[in-house]
């Protein structure tokens, strides 16, 4: 349900359209109020091929290249926010180009000041929210990388808030004790308009693979060092959808009657029902982390000696949904990684169903490589 104040801006932009009012974009360079404009993160590229990849499904996935662009800290005086994604406006009116990055403007929803009745916030304040921000996968993999790039700025200064959506700061409060900054100083912003004194702004670190440069990713994967695991060796885990609102995979319980029948004993697990610190701690000591794509896999950030199998639908040549966030953060933080592809078609964003015969051939398959020696049952 909408706030009240959410609605009162759509009404106000309603009301702008009406009369004709267009927005105006500011590029960096142009920008009213710029404090402060520094380079954080230099633009690359990674190109990696995953060779137990080949050796189970063949080359034609195993390469996978992605780049990222050089991205800049921009220090902002007199701003305006609006919206739980803190869509950036600058003193004159004009929408701040670097928030849009890397989206398409002309798809996007702005909602322009409503400047009367906005919500103060006295800064300095890091913008901590964005597109996705309410989807933990999406905050772990896009919204954290740019806090971190801002890490050591942060820090210098004698005092700074972190800026989140509302409604938010409880579990994202959480990730960013996880990777090393102090909770207590979120603070929350509203759904209608905000007026902010001195804002702190780093924009989207991903290009079109929706991956960050890896050192970010490594270096979170590295602070989970600190979270205790269980004793003795973890046990493999499957990651259940069965309380997702899409993309269910609808067999799974016959997926998981089948990979126990051949590794033994495999944890089902729903996310939902663990706190961070124990989700932390049972993946980095899962030797095998299974389950079909979702944001559930994002949490192989936290893993570093893993084997992590993710279930797809879709073809080689034609898949229904990206896997970057699967295997290739996986490899990033040093685990070793796989997709097993259904083969088959599937709708965008519907339940689909995994092959068994297709299921049992991939994991024979698996099970063959010496990647795979952890999982694989005692000999009797």
């Amino acid at each position: 349900m909408k706030s009240h104040a959410r609605s009162i801006l759509d009404a106000y932009n309603r009301l702008l359209r009406l009369c004709g009012r267009r927005l105006r974009v500011s590029e960096a360079d142009k920008a009213v109020g710029l404090q402060e404009r520094r380079t954080v993160v230099s633009g690359g590229s990674r190109s990696d091929t995953n060779p137990l990849e080949i050796k189970v499904n063949g080359p034609e996935t195993a390469t996978f290249d992605f780049d990222w662009p050089t991205a800049e800290l921009f220090r902002l005086r007199d701003v305006w926010l609006t919206g739980d994604q803190g869509q950036v406006f600058l003193e004159d009116g004009s929408l701040f180009e670097p928030w849009v990055r890397p989206y398409n403007l002309a798809k996007l929803k702005i909602s322009q000041p409503l400047k009367l009745g906005a919500t103060q916030i006295k800064g300095p304040v890091f913008h901590l929210t964005g597109r996705n921000h309410e989807n933990r996968g999406h905050f772990m993999l896009q919204h954290l990388p740019r806090l971190m790039a801002a890490r050591d700025y942060l820090k210098s200064l004698p005092d700074y808030r972190i800026l989140v959506a509302p409604g938010h700061s409880r579990w994202q409060g959480r990730y960013i004790a996880w990777a090393g900054l102090d909770p207590s100083k979120l603070v929350e912003g509203t759904r209608g308009t905000m007026q902010v004194d001195d804002l702190i702004f780093i924009p989207n670190l991903y290009g079109k693979s929706s991956l960050c440069p890896p050192p970010f990713y490594n270096e979170l994967s590295d602070c989970a060092a600190s979270y205790p695991v269980p004793d003795g060796p973890g046990r493999p885990l499957f990651i259940t959808r069965r309380d997702a609102p899409d993309k269910q995979l609808m067999n799974e319980e016959r997926i998981v009657e089948i990979l126990r029948s051949k590794i033994g004993p495999v944890d089902l697990i729903r996310l939902g029902e663990h706190p961070l610190p124990d989700q932390i701690g049972m993946f980095r000591a899962a030797p095998l982390v299974m389950g079909a794509i979702g944001q559930g896999i994002c949490n192989v950030l936290f893993c570093k000696t893993t084997l992590l199998v993710m279930l797809a639908p879709g073809t080689p040549d034609k898949q229904v949904y990206t896997t970057s966030h699967g295997a290739q953060l996986a490899r990033i933080c040093g685990n070793e990684a796989l997709t097993f592809l259904s083969n088959e078609p599937a709708p965008s964003r519907g339940d689909w169903t995994f092959p068994e015969e297709r299921f049992i051939t991939l994991l024979d398959r698996l099970l063959q490589q010496p990647e795979a020696a952890r999982i694989k049952p005692a000999a009797t």
